[in-house]
């Protein structure tokens, strides 16, 4: 099970079809190519940040002495984008105005599609305040699709 934040632009409501889905997740791709994610991503600052820090590691690892030093520069900001990187989009939509909606726990994005979108129209959807709300995995989501399998078997809640 995956971890989903929505986000809605400003001036949206809930269910909105310009919500942005968000999966909360460490990003292999973001680890390897920190560069790539951040403008897939559109978060362009973050990008130029992140390139003038990878490229002063290449650089730094031109010395004789120092190799080590800028892969460690290097590593340590492809590290920081995979394990970050979902966490600096949101604050950068916050600053544009975006709204945390919700966070859905669903097994791909079109399951939390499917979720968000039903739950709006039926009217089921938490209030607003309760996104930000750290919650257990199993409390994050109104519905479960599956049944967790679990050291004590199928049950839940045990």
């Amino acid at each position: 099970m995956a971890t989903f934040l929505v986000l809605i632009p400003p001036g949206a409501k809930a269910g909105d079809e310009k919500a942005r889905f968000l999966r909360d997740r460490f990003s292999w791709l973001a680890l390897l190519l920190p560069v790539f994610w951040l403008l897939w991503q559109r978060a362009w600052l973050a990008a130029a940040l992140a390139f003038a820090a990878q490229s002063l590691g290449s650089a730094v690892m031109e010395h004789p002495h120092l190799g080590f030093a800028g892969l460690g520069i290097s590593l340590a900001i492809g590290l920081l984008v995979a394990l970050e990187g979902p966490s600096m989009i949101v604050a950068g939509l916050e600053r544009k105005g975006w709204t945390l909606d919700r966070v859905i726990v669903a097994d791909d994005l079109a399951m939390a599609e499917e979720i968000y979108y039903m739950d709006n129209q039926t009217g089921d959807a938490p209030a607003r305040e309760s996104a930000r709300t750290v919650l257990p995995a199993s409390e994050t989501s109104t519905r479960r699709h599956a049944p967790m399998l679990g050291l004590t078997g199928f049950g839940e809640g045990r």
